[in-house]
């Protein structure tokens, strides 16, 4: 995927560092954190095999990931997908007189007109045209059985039908129908809890099927109880332009294969399933939904809204309450308008490549993680999570088994993995290849490391085979440290981590191709875990950013793998002192400041003169935070106010250009690069500096990080 990246240089100067720490991680990786990442060199770094972090393969995803490798490019197709809707489908006008009438009775029907007949309790229609149905079938179908280029036009008006051991409403062929739902009408169609199919047969599997194309529209009532399956079922394109939907489903709620598209209506689905699904991506043009507008409440047991491409959001409102993930796309997902609150027991959003936010509202109430995608891109908008784990994470893209198989492509199982060589690694077992030597100079115990020349090239590392698991490590075993080694006291890291980046170790899942990028809009963020968690990198070049991490020393309000950029934007990242990380350069200065309170507490950055300059309540007990606004200049004293009342905040605390009253002030000096003193708290330790001696899972984290910056300490 195209990388979005809004500062010349900066994609080589990610480069250059990624390259100096794969260097010099190659030799010190197996002592310094073990072989729990299981995969070295860039092949690892790009996302090849390894899992997102939190250590399972595919985890967040909801199946398990294959490793092998994945041409996003060719699974997505963006500008050739048709989001349109056409003038029919907007069109909810029909003429009654022409109209033929189907009048539902019982056991059977009259047909009034041409295009339709009765046999038994099923009514077929077998030509173009409009037809009215009302009454009540009791135990019966109706079926649409015309030619492939016959578009037709059901009107349900006060009509129900209940189908004991099949589908109420079957599509068998067609160019496309219409189904209208009659202005005032209330209609329901229901299915049994079990199909009589016919032998080999697995369809109809829902209770309104459609072999083609399936619109709803009208502003009518339809109530669909899917007691079988699946509620609404399209294997071409599914359009709801409008009515009210009432959907109950054992499994989906809402399926169109190969789109769909949510022009207008209010959807109230509850699902053992999926709410919304798209299921085909066999073709980089479909497998995609678009919601334009409507209103939602959603209550499911799986995803709310997936998409097997490409999830787009540019309109609409409501709820969705999802056990799995609120709003899920296997590749891509945009958000351009609309207004959601959702809650999910996974993720709130979760596209595998890129999000992309250009307007709208998204508020994740709760959520394990709230935002996770290879790129979170925010331009505009305003985006509010809640999440007991990570706010927004950017983890390397994975494909699940589920959607690999579907594609026709070779999935593992999540237990192998391809190695720097190309060769493949199963049991947590390296096939072969020897650990190599360290590069001269490397000390394992004090962590320190050669100097890389300017000129190397990673290119020109040898190739081959990956290192060797150590001398008597068993299967899914660290190997030993060295007597007095980083961590030997505490052991692992959490998640497994080797090499070294911008400021300390790089997970084996760090890839330069995460991003986190905040240019506009307004994001706030209520993390249990780290607030801005990157694989790879953060750049913040405007908005608003509001961020709150763990109160705990295990996680941050900021944490990355390579580095963190800012050159814009009004930022407070609150937090822990443990794991604390603050930006490694920028053009807007910046600063970490040790300042503490606790949950719910106004902590403001001013100018020299006072003038708030932007302003936050923090969600949880913090000790130090890491700040930046339009206003502070290089060199120039600021001020964080802890505890002051501002004037004019908003609901999350926000306001600039304001006043504040009462409350502890801090000066600091902010800077376009970090700070090379070492501070210490309050208690006399040294604790927290990014990337500095920070203590992750037990392991202090030395080298290149001795020259990262602590917090500045309250006087």
């Amino acid at each position: 995927m195209m990388k979005t990246n809004m500062m010349n240089g900066t994609v080589e100067r990610r480069r250059r560092w990624a390259r100096g720490a794969l260097a010099s991680a190659l030799a010190a990786t197996l002592a310094l954190s073990g072989c729990a990442g299981g995969t070295y060199g860039d092949n690892a770094a790009e996302g090849g095999g390894a899992a997102g972090e939190g250590g399972a393969a595919g985890e967040g995803g909801g199946a398990a990931a294959s490793t092998e490798a994945v041409d996003w490019d060719a699974l997505i197709d963006i500008n050739g997908m048709d989001f349109a809707y056409s003038d029919r489908d907007k069109d909810a006008s029909y003429d009654t007189a022409s109209a033929t009438k189907i009048a539902l009775a019982g056991a059977g029907a009259t047909v009034e007109g041409d295009g339709a007949a009765v046999d038994g309790s099923t009514v077929t229609i077998t030509a173009a045209g409009t037809y009215v149905v009302s009454g009540e079938l009791t135990d019966g179908a109706l079926v649409v059985n015309a030619t492939d280029q016959d578009k037709v036009q059901v009107v349900l008006d006060g009509a129900t039908i209940r189908h004991g051991d099949g589908a109420a409403f079957e599509v068998q062929q067609a160019d496309k129908v219409f189904v209208t739902l009659a202005e005032g009408s209330q209609n329901t169609l229901a299915d049994g809890a079990a199909y009589t199919l016919a032998d080999g047969e697995d369809e109809p599997n829902a209770v309104l099927f459609s072999k083609d194309d399936l619109t709803i529209n009208g502003s009518g009532a339809l109530t669909v109880e899917g007691n079988y399956r699946h509620g609404v079922n399209s294997k071409d394109d599914l359009v709801i332009a409008g009515g009210t939907l009432t959907v109950t489903a054992k499994e989906d709620g809402l399926r169109g294969k190969d789109c769909v598209k949510i022009a207008d209506g209010s959807l109230t689905v509850t699902a053992g399933g999926d709410g919304v699904k798209s299921s085909n991506d066999e073709d980089p043009t479909r497998g995609f939904v678009a919601i334009d507008g409507g209103t939602f409440a959603m209550d499911v047991q799986d995803d709310g809204v997936q998409a097997a491409t490409y999830l787009r959001i540019g309109g609409g409102e409501g709820s969705v309450k999802a056990v799995d993930h609120a709003f899920r796309s296997e590749v891509e997902a945009a958000m351009t308008g609309g207004s959601f609150t959702v809650e999910a027991g996974g993720k709130g959003m979760n596209p595998e490549t890129r999000f992309a936010m250009d307007g709208g509202t998204l508020n994740v109430t709760g959520s394990d993680e709230g935002i996770e995608a290879e790129k979170v891109i925010v331009n505009d908008g305003e985006l509010n999570i809640v999440a007991t784990d990570d706010g927004i994470n950017a983890a390397v893209a994975e494909r699940s088994d589920e959607s690999a198989e579907a594609a026709g492509g070779a999935a593992g199982s999540g237990d192998v993995a391809a190695d720097q060589g190309g060769q493949q690694l199963e049991d947590g077992q390296r096939t072969d290849g020897q650990a190599p030597e360290p590069p001269e100079g490397f000390d394992p115990q004090s962590g320190e490391r050669p100097e890389i020349p300017e000129d190397f090239d990673p290119s020109q590392l040898p190739e081959g085979d990956a290192p060797a698991m150590p001398e008597g490590m068993g299967e899914g075993q660290a190997p030993q440290r060295p007597e007095g080694g980083p961590g030997a006291e505490d052991g692992m890291p959490q998640g497994g981590r080797g090499g070294m980046g911008a400021g300390g170790p790089v997970a084996a899942n760090a890839s330069e191709e995460c991003l986190i990028q905040i240019n506009g809009g307004k994001v706030t963020v209520d993390a249990g875990g780290d607030g801005l968690d990157s694989n790879g990198y953060v750049e913040v070049n405007g908005g608003v950013v509001l961020a709150s991490g763990s109160a705990g020393g295990g996680d941050s309000a900021l944490d990355y793998e390579y580095g963190a950029i800012i050159t814009g934007g009004a930022v407070i990242l609150a937090g822990a002192t443990g794991m604390a990380e603050t930006f490694t350069e920028g053009t807007q200065p910046f600063a970490m400041v040790a300042a503490e309170g606790a949950a719910g507490t106004n902590l403001a950055v001013t100018d020299e003169a006072g003038t708030v300059l932007v302003s936050y309540t923090v969600p949880k007990a913090f000790q130090c935070a890491v700040v930046s606004a339009p206003g502070l200049t290089e060199g120039a004293t600021g001020k964080v106010v802890v505890g002051g009342t501002v004037a004019g905040a908003d609901s999350a605390g926000y306001a600039t250009a304001a006043t504040v009253e009462g409350g502890t002030t801090v000066d600091f000096t902010a800077s376009t690069t970090p700070s090379n003193e070492a501070g210490r708290m309050d208690d006399g330790s040294r604790r927290g500096g990014p990337r500095g001696d920070a203590v992750r899972g037990g392991q202090t984290r030395q080298g290149a990080a001795a020259q990262s910056p602590q917090p500045e300490v309250v006087a």
